[in-house]
């Protein structure tokens, strides 16, 4: 005979055993503490502390990041030949189309005709002459300088002005390198300065008292010749100044004249020598690159490789300088370009991880790293992003085409397998400084807890607290 079990008592059975099940499930215990406030008793939910995994993202919208330049010829004119055709793969440096160019070809060769003929046997000829003279000019300069002030002071002032280029050259070296060496030098550049100093101060001593009675006091005579008296004449300061004038001109020429001889012979650059020394080099030299450069924008050059996704230029065409064609290029690995909401400014960071998803292809998810943080806030939408740029780990065997949307996820932290405790058991006693209640003996007791990673619900556990405690769920708990 069966025996009957009663609808009441299964009902009974199913009850307690949805109750277990639910207890096991959420980890959570209730544990009923009799606590005396006033007259009032408090029951305390506590739970019993996991382990899990917290995963940081960031979540928003991309597209496919491309390479793109539009760009058009830099001189007006008209279309002689278009190369390429819409669709094309053009590399880097190719020539894409190119403008009518007789007359700027004419002028180039003519403008390096010129600067070729300043390094000609009869340029050069010329040039030794030019330094020739300059230095007889400077040699007549010289002696009337020294007639005027004594040979002494002459040599006296040669000196100091040598003097004072090898300070300012030494005090110049010592700026771009500070060394003991360079410092020394210095130091004997003032020395041979005032030692140098000292000799002219010397010269003019003698040149007051002895070279100018000498030289510029003249006899007075009467009507029968005969010296009646002396007259002292000396030189004028007009006369000093127009002899020292006169001088440094002559030395500037003739080391204009030295240098533009070295640069056609070879021996210097255009950079080792003063502008004013090789006037004639640059300016032919200046009409020369002008006029190649002037050829050269004759020819429109593919700036990047890519392909031509734009081109509005016919054969034929009189044309200005407007952009008339567009490359672009998607290198592979391909680049996301990823707004993220301001919130998440601390979870974008480069070398994060991300996984992106083409809408293209929803069912492939690939992984990528985070290479740039744009420093400021993108709001050019109406709302203030974030705005970083993802590359893809891997080249793909794809092609995306340019603008491809896709969603992207960046990781901005995870730790797997830690140590779990609800937001809510977690008091902050002081900035970065929490607390929970542990039950021990069946009372809560203060525990400080170092923390890591948070997300809404949980925190992970640095230190503090060990799978199996049991603490108060919700610690405002013991502030009632």
């Amino acid at each position: 005979m069966k025996r009957k079990t009663s609808k009441r008592n299964t009902n009974k059975w199913m009850i307690l055993f949805l109750i277990a099940l639910a207890i096991l499930l959420s980890g959570t215990i209730y544990t009923y503490i009799k606590m005396q406030k006033g007259k009032a008793e408090t029951a305390l939910e506590t739970s019993t502390i996991g382990t899990g995994d917290i995963v940081l993202y960031a979540t928003g919208l991309g597209t496919l990041a491309n390479e793109e330049v539009s760009f058009g010829f830099r001189n007006t004119g008209k279309v002689s030949e278009v190369l390429v055709s819409l669709g094309d793969q053009v590399e880097a440096g190719q020539v894409l189309a190119r403008l009518e160019s007789q007359w700027l070809e004419l002028k180039y060769k003519q403008a390096k005709a010129n600067y070729a003929a300043l390094s000609s046997a009869s340029e050069i000829a010329a040039a030794k002459q030019a330094v020739a003279d300059a230095r007889q000019s400077f040699d007549t300069a010289r002696d009337d300088l020294g007639y005027l002030i004594g040979p002494e002071m002459l040599v006296g002032e040669e000196a100091v002005a040598q003097a004072q280029a090898a300070l300012k050259a030494a005090t110049a070296a010592a700026e771009n390198d500070p060394s003991d060496a360079n410092q020394q030098k210095i130091s004997e550049a003032e020395a041979a300065l005032a030692k140098a100093q000292e000799t002219l101060d010397y010269a003019y001593y003698n040149y007051s008292n002895s070279y100018s009675l000498r030289t510029f006091t003249y006899p007075v005579r009467n009507d029968k010749g005969v010296t009646i008296r002396r007259e002292y004449k000396p030189p004028t300061e007009a006369e000093l100044l127009a002899g020292h004038a006169a001088y440094e001109l002559a030395k500037a020429n003739l080391e204009d004249a030295q240098n533009y001889l070295d640069v056609l012979l070879g021996k210097k650059t255009l950079d080792e020598v003063p502008p004013s020394s090789v006037t004639a080099i640059t300016e032919a030299k200046i009409a020369l690159d002008s006029a190649a450069a002037e050829l050269a924008a004759t020819e429109l050059i593919a700036p990047i490789s890519g392909t031509v996704t734009s081109l509005s230029l016919s054969a034929g065409e009189n044309i200005g300088a407007a952009a008339v064609i567009t490359i672009t290029n998607i290198n592979q690995p391909y680049m996301i370009d990823v707004s993220l909401d301001e919130t998440d400014w601390d979870t974008a960071k480069v070398g994060y991880a991300a996984s992106v998803t083409f809408d293209l292809l929803p069912d492939k998810t690939y992984t990528g790293t985070v290479i740039q943080v744009y420093p400021a806030l993108d709001d050019s939408s109406g709302i203030s992003m974030i705005h970083v740029l993802v590359q893809l780990d891997h080249s793909i065997s794809l092609d995306i085409p340019a603008g491809s949307t896709a969603g992207v996820d960046v990781t901005g932290g995870e730790a797997l397998g830690a140590v779990l405790v609800p937001i809510s058991a977690l008091k902050e006693v002081e900035p970065g400084k929490y607390i929970v209640y542990i039950m021990e003996n069946g009372e809560p007791v203060e525990q400080e807890v170092q923390l890591g990673l948070q997300d809404i619900l949980y925190a992970e556990v640095k230190s503090g607290l060990k799978a199996g405690d049991v603490l108060l769920t919700d610690a405002t708990t013991m502030d009632q």
